[in-house]
């Protein structure tokens, strides 16, 4: 291809300003739906998760006490799910109410509230019966507004969203009898998964067969045919 088939495919010429121009919303795209992505992936199997936290102080406990290895156990049960839990399952909450405020254009805070709670309800019920399921529930909701987004970037509206969630200032109590629900619902279900657990324990697996001893390298000698140095030749 000569230079007038050059200019003729490119009339107004190559640059790296042009290049720029273009590329950089692509890459602006590419970076945010990435860490939305990750974002996504990695909270939404904690928050499936039936144990959030992996947290036991009382095996740190080396006096050998009983009474104060169950008062450890205490505080990290406490610690759990009275602190901990709220303030995940509050945040959780909050991602899902931002959402649902861009999704449902035209409806009132009170409304997407409720959805958001009920979502939030929804996984942690299901946790407590499959994992998996709360998992597959939890990821549906954030990964259909990337959905929404790479098809069509017009549908949210910022100035109509920012304005639904002004009317957030007037339903802090709301807000707080849905997080103290989430409390309880979390207490009651690990009561009864607790219940139903001590009535059907878990199988255990069987454990892997040991491996064989290995063979000894030394070379059996048949009976009768070793060698006896005190026997005269």
């Amino acid at each position: 291809m000569g230079t007038s088939g050059i200019e003729a495919l490119f009339p107004v010429g190559l640059s790296v300003g042009e290049a720029l121009r273009v590329l950089g919303p692509v890459a602006v795209y590419a970076l945010g739906m990435a860490i939305y992505a990750v974002f996504i992936f990695k909270f939404y199997r904690f928050i499936a998760g039936r144990d959030m936290f992996n947290l036991d102080f009382s095996k740190h406990d080396d006096s050998g006490i009983p009474v104060l290895r169950d008062f450890l156990h205490l505080m990290g049960y406490l610690t759990k799910y009275v602190i901990l839990f709220p303030a995940f399952a509050f945040f959780w909450f909050a991602v899902l109410t931002l959402m649902l405020s861009f999704l449902s254009e035209g409806r009132e805070m009170s409304d997407i509230l409720l959805i958001a709670l009920a979502t939030v309800s929804t996984i942690r019920v299901c946790a407590y019966y499959n994992e998996d399921l709360s998992r597959d529930l939890s990821k549906i909701l954030p990964f259909a507004v990337l959905a929404i987004f790479v098809i069509d970037t017009s549908f949210f509206d910022v100035e109509a969203s920012l304005e639904v969630l002004r009317q957030i200032i007037g339903l802090a109590d709301t807000i707080f009898y849905y997080l103290v629900f989430l409390v309880v619902l979390e207490f009651g279900l690990r009561f009864v998964y607790g219940i139903y657990r001590a009535v059907f324990p878990a199988k255990k697996e069987p454990e892997p067969p040991q491996p064989a001893a290995a063979a000894s390298d030394q070379p059996t000698t048949p009976a009768g045919t070793q060698h006896n140095p005190a026997a005269g030749d």
